[in-house]
This record gives C-alpha cells, sequence and structure tokens, in this order.
C-alpha cells in the first residue's frame, strides 16, 4: 500500500511576497497574515489583527493519499463567499498563466446553432474540449480560454455560450476576415482581425496581441468576474505544458498601513483588492527582480 504523502512544509505566515514574473515582479502586501512561509522562515505577525472567526486561515491540511478517494467537502458555510474566493483564485490562475507564457493572439469563438446546441454547456463542452485536445496534441496549439455566456436575447429561455482567450496558434491555421464588402477587417486599435479555419462550430476572431499585453489579460479574467457558475464545470480551460505558478519571494511582514499610498492608488501605480470579509491585498508593479527563466 502506498505511504500518505509528507505533511505540508507551511507553519507560518506572512502579509508580504513577491511574485516574479519574465517581464515584471509583483509586491504584494496584506492586512492579515495570508502568505505562507516555509518552517525556514521566520515570520511574525503584521500591524493588523490577525485572521478573525470571519477571516480562516489558509487551510495546512495534507493531500489525500493516492491511493483513496478525495474527502467530499462540506458544503460551505457562506456559499456566496466561497464562490467569491473561488473565482478570485481563477482570475489571479488566469493572469499568472498569462503573465508566464507569452501568448500571441487573442480569440473568440462563437456557435453556430445549426451545427451545435449553443445553449448545452454539457455539449458544447465535450465538442469544445475534444476539438482542443486535438489541437493541442496535433497542431501545437497553446491556449487559456474562459467561457462566457451572451447577453439573453429575447424569445430565449437562456443565454448562447461563447468563448474568448489567449493563444499560440502552432500549426492552427488563420486568415484575414473581410467585411461583406470584400475589405480586410480590423479591430478599433488598427490591428488585423483573423478568422481561425480550424475552428469549425462557428464563427471566430483572431487578434495578434500588442504592447497592450496586460490590458488584454485583464479584459479576459473579467469574463470570470461577470460570470455566475462555472459553465464548463471550471472558470477556466488551460493547455498542458504551460508555466502555471510564478516564483514567489515570501518576506518579512510589512506594516500594511504605512505601505498603503493613496497617491499611488490614485495614480494606478497601486491596486488594492478585497479578496473576502474585510481581507485586503494590495499590489505594486516593479522592475524583474533578475532575469527570470521561463
Amino acid at each position: 500500500m502506498s505511504k500518505s504523502p509528507p505533511l505540508s512544509p507551511y507553519q507560518d505566515y506572512t502579509n508580504a511576497r513577491i511574485k516574479c514574473y519574465p517581464s515584471k515582479a509583483v509586491l504584494q502586501v496584506a492586512n492579515c497574515p495570508l502568505f505562507p512561509v516555509a518552517k525556514e522562515g521566520n515570520a511574525t505577525a503584521c500591524d493588523s489583527p490577525p485572521n478573525s472567526p470571519d477571516t480562516p486561515a489558509p487551510s495546512t491540511d495534507p493531500p489525500d493519499p493516492p491511493d483513496r478517494e478525495p474527502t467530499p467537502r462540506a458544503p460551505a458555510k457562506d456559499p456566496v463567499r466561497s464562490k467569491d474566493e473561488s473565482k478570485r483564485r481563477a482570475r489571479a490562475s488566469v493572469t499568472d498563466i498569462a503573465l508566464l507564457n507569452q501568448f500571441s493572439y487573442f480569440f473568440t469563438w462563437t456557435l453556430n446553432g445549426d451545427l451545435i446546441d449553443r445553449y448545452d454547456a454539457e455539449q458544447v463542452s465535450r465538442k469544445v474540449q475534444t476539438f482542443l485536445c486535438n489541437a493541442t496534441q496535433r497542431k501545437g496549439f497553446q491556449y487559456v480560454l474562459v467561457p462566457e455566456y451572451h447577453k439573453q436575447k429575447k424569445g430565449e429561455d437562456r443565454p448562447a455560450i461563447h468563448m474568448h482567450g489567449l493563444c499560440n496558434l502552432g500549426a492552427v491555421q488563420i486568415e484575414r476576415a473581410l467585411s461583406k464588402a470584400g475589405r480586410q477587417r480590423t479591430d478599433e486599435h488598427g490591428r488585423p482581425i483573423y478568422n481561425m479555419t480550424n475552428w469549425k462550430w462557428g464563427f471566430s476572431t483572431c487578434v495578434p496581441l500588442d504592447e497592450n499585453y496586460g490590458r488584454t489579460v485583464n479584459y479576459v479574467t473579467k469574463y470570470i468576474t461577470k460570470a455566475e457558475n462555472k459553465i464548463f464545470g471550471k472558470w477556466y480551460l488551460c493547455s498542458r505544458g504551460l508555466i502555471k505558478k510564478p516564483e514567489i519571494i515570501t518576506l518579512e511582514p510589512i506594516p500594511f498601513r504605512e505601505f498603503r499610498d493613496e497617491e499611488k492608488l490614485k495614480m494606478h501605480q497601486q491596486f488594492e483588492n478585497e479578496i473576502f470579509g474585510g481581507v485586503k491585498i494590495i499590489s505594486e508593479q516593479n522592475p524583474p527582480l533578475e532575469p527570470i527563466n521561463t
């Protein structure tokens, strides 16, 4: 019988860390000890109250042994907060994937009702995942994708599904999109619009990414924010083989109130997010600490 994996090496928490990406480093400071540090660390409590009864510490339970079924989760005590936290983690994961893997195109897929029931999430999920499996294995397609519902139209009993994402095409073919008058289409920023000819379940657009890469990443993740439920059973899909976790450098605690700078917040040099129940994180971008190999 296989042995259970060792317990998690984390025992303490700090309120400050740096997330390292190829193009930048992001300093994050929370108003309570939120980020785990290894046993070798010596983080102490920060200036804000530690986790209160309404703000539980991150779980340190070991994962289930490989020879046992995962333990079913009990229903969340606060389903709304649980969903908000799940969406926050998904947005952070998509952002990490996008910043760690330089994608070349932003794409949108819609569905043709004559070819597929575009209202049926289960059917759409099967077709999309089959297409993605073939595209990644046979054509080297790389992607991170977020499904979304269209705005419900008059006469519809439920909204149709479409998808947005970032990709590297590999051997997937594209061709220049044309208007009804036969002119080559461009988007509002003057970038050429292509159609992804391998996508057979409806219509597609594919636009090269430019220097506003971060803006496009935010555009993709906002669809997770807008979503009410996981359309495909997941907030997002992504291909295998991508880098998914940045290097994390945990720091000695930083006083939250001293770090928070109203002027930087107004100038969008700092960004403040409340992740749940009064727990806040401020992020500040900096150039890379050192070259980071990807």
